[in-house]
């Protein structure tokens, strides 16, 4: 849950932030604290400012609204940071990451006096070569040529 105290709100001493906070989260996900016991694991003695009479108004008011739900204050336990990292690799999700080699097209075309051809060459991913030669029963330019054989070419492939 994420929650940004602004105004006034910003101004409140910890211990209000986090009872506050602990309101707001109760409020969002209903269903699962009026289902289950609820672990709140904290630094501060959350529970002992919540019980005691003299606590201000708004911890008062915040300790009634908590009061119907069945939450467990519990105290924080350290972490040692080679578990913490350790759960963080485990938990992160990696993408295969999978280098696609292409297929190459390489298409020359060709007019001459004596006639008109193209050469095409389709590599495969695994270097394999393909090659084909044809020839045009029809005039054109080298340009139309290398047309020709390009299209041609992605017919093959």
């Amino acid at each position: 849950m994420s929650k940004v105290f602004n105004g006034a709100k910003s101004h409140y001493p910890p211990i209000q932030k986090m009872a506050l906070t602990l309101v707001i989260t109760a409020r969002k996900l209903r269903p699962c604290f009026l289902s289950y016991p609820v672990g709140v694991r904290t630094n501060t003695s959350l529970k002992e400012v919540l019980g005691k009479p003299e606590a201000s108004r708004r911890l008062v008011k915040r300790a009634i609204k908590l009061s119907k739900y069945e939450i467990s204050y519990l105290p924080r336990t350290t972490i040692k940071a080679q578990a913490l990292a350790n759960f963080v690799s485990e938990m992160t999700i990696q993408e295969e990451v999978s280098e696609a080699r292409p297929w190459l097209l390489h298409v020359y075309g060709s007019s001459t006096t004596q006639g008109n051809g193209a050469g095409i060459v389709l590599t495969t991913p695994k270097g394999d070569n393909m090659e084909f030669a044809v020839k045009f029963e029809f005039n054109t330019s080298n340009n139309e040529a290398e047309y020709e054989a390009l299209v041609l070419g992605m017919r093959m492939a």
